[in-house]
């Protein structure tokens, strides 16, 4: 027989809520302990202070009990009516029968055993959903009979496969850099399917790539590239037809990304003399990639995704995608920077479809030209405020004000044009020869 303690009048017990925002019935926190306990036992019975081991405990403790517990259910089905679902057993000796009659004859007193109330409640909603929807308040409930089985969900593995599978409009580089995010992403949020991404989970990722960036003092882009790659990747399942629901309500939670405020742009031109200087301590190679820096107003890692296809040396053009963006750039070259590749060709033959390789024939990235750059810059006797990307800011600030349009120097640059499309570009590569031409003059005269 399960024991009646008398509860105390005033209020229905306080249930903890669960992880769905639903109430566990039968189990109550205690603040003064910081405990969770059984509600409705005596004595009490504790599970200890974190949420999720307790309800972890309190249902293996529930499912083992010989006895039934009776649930004090706060708004009876009709008014005026008092309903009792199961069995309620006599009162113990410290309850007389009057005392426990009157008790539940109380408003809004319906005792009964949660396995009786499971039971009642399956049976008139399988007999009319829309009327029990209707008498619980619960819309949602009426559409049951409406619903399918959920599939399997769509695992972080399959959505990787399909932007890494399908996407060619990036460089080798930052496809590895990208590989690289979304690894970091699923260790983090420790889910294998989206389905069982939450917010704490987002919170940890963030939280984990914000804590790095403090500690190591990194830049503001080492956020920004990650929270960017993990974003695209999900879009990419959701064009691609792919769970959109889960898809969209995980990138939902992904709009709490906070990324640094990045300090306003400070470009910093090479100068002339400087980057004369460079090429003086340069082999034939590195004098190419700089010619070609400076020639084109490529980033490091736009030089390292120079193809043999991209460059048509007899015509001296340039036509490849912006790696990260797939923007086209266009490029007009001059006779000097076609002789310098010419001359690092015949010096250094090599068979891979890059332009520029390293001693082993590996394609460079970015890194491995800054290291290479600094080495030179140190043999030149330069400032360590000389980088690599000051050659880029060199030549889109000597286009500029060489003479040539925002337009044109945007062109060169690989930014959006509007009312320029893409295959035109990459049919009129000469749109960017007064950039060009301009840079030329500013560096050489």
């Amino acid at each position: 027989m399960a024991k009646i303690s008398r509860r105390k009048r005033g209020g229905q017990p306080k249930y903890v809520l669960g992880r769905n925002g639903r109430p566990i019935v039968g189990l109550s926190y205690d603040k003064t302990l910081n405990q969770y306990y059984s509600t409705h036992h005596r004595p009490k019975k504790y599970f200890g202070s974190d949420l999720d081991q307790a309800v972890v405990k309190f249902r293996t403790w529930q499912s083992g009990q010989d006895t039934r517990t009776l649930v004090a259910l706060p708004n009876p089905p009709s008014t005026g009516e008092r309903v009792r679902l199961g069995s309620v057993p006599e009162p113990p000796d410290e309850m007389s029968s009057e005392e426990f009659e009157a008790y539940l004859s109380e408003p809004g007193q319906v005792f009964t055993d949660p396995d009786g109330l499971y039971d009642w409640a399956r049976a008139e909603i399988q007999a009319d959903p829309a009327k029990f929807a209707e008498r619980v308040g619960i819309p949602q409930i009426a559409w049951l009979d409406e619903l399918e089985p959920p599939g399997p969900g769509l695992t972080l593995e399959k959505v990787g496969e399909l932007y890494f599978g399908k996407r060619k409009k990036v460089s080798d580089h930052w496809r590895r850099k990208q590989e690289s995010y979304w690894k970091e992403f699923r260790k983090c949020v420790r889910k294998r399917n989206l389905k069982g991404i939450k917010q704490p989970d987002i919170a940890r990722y963030h939280d984990t790539i914000w804590n790095e960036y403090e500690k190591a003092n990194r830049s503001p882009t080492y956020i920004s590239h990650r929270v960017q790659a993990v974003r695209t990747i999900l879009r990419h399942a959701l064009k691609a037809g792919q769970d959109q629901r889960q898809v969209s309500r995980v990138l939902d939670l992904c709009a709490t990304f906070e990324t640094p405020v990045k300090k306003g742009t400070d470009p910093r031109p090479i100068g002339r003399e400087d980057f004369q200087q460079l090429l003086d301590v340069s082999s034939p190679k590195w004098r190419a990639v700089l010619l070609v820096a400076l020639n084109c107003a490529f980033y490091p890692s736009e030089v390292a995704a120079v193809r043999s296809e991209h460059m048509d040396l007899n015509a001296g053009t340039l036509v490849m995608d912006r790696g990260k963006t797939g923007v086209p750039r266009i490029a007009m070259l001059w006779s000097r920077t076609v002789r310098a590749i010419r001359a690092y060709q015949t010096a250094d033959p090599h068979q891979s479809d890059y332009v520029f390789v390293s001693q082993n024939g590996q394609p460079y990235n970015a890194n491995h030209l800054g290291r290479n750059f600094r080495r030179r810059r140190d043999a030149a006797g330069l400032d360590e405020s000389v980088t690599f990307d000051t050659i880029r800011d060199g030549a889109y600030s000597a286009a500029v004000g060489g003479g040539a349009t925002i337009d044109e120097a945007r062109l060169l640059a690989g930014h959006r044009v509007s009312g320029v499309a893409d295959h035109y570009l990459k049919r009129n590569p000469k749109m960017a020869a007064a950039a060009c031409s301009a840079i030329e003059k500013a560096y050489f005269d």
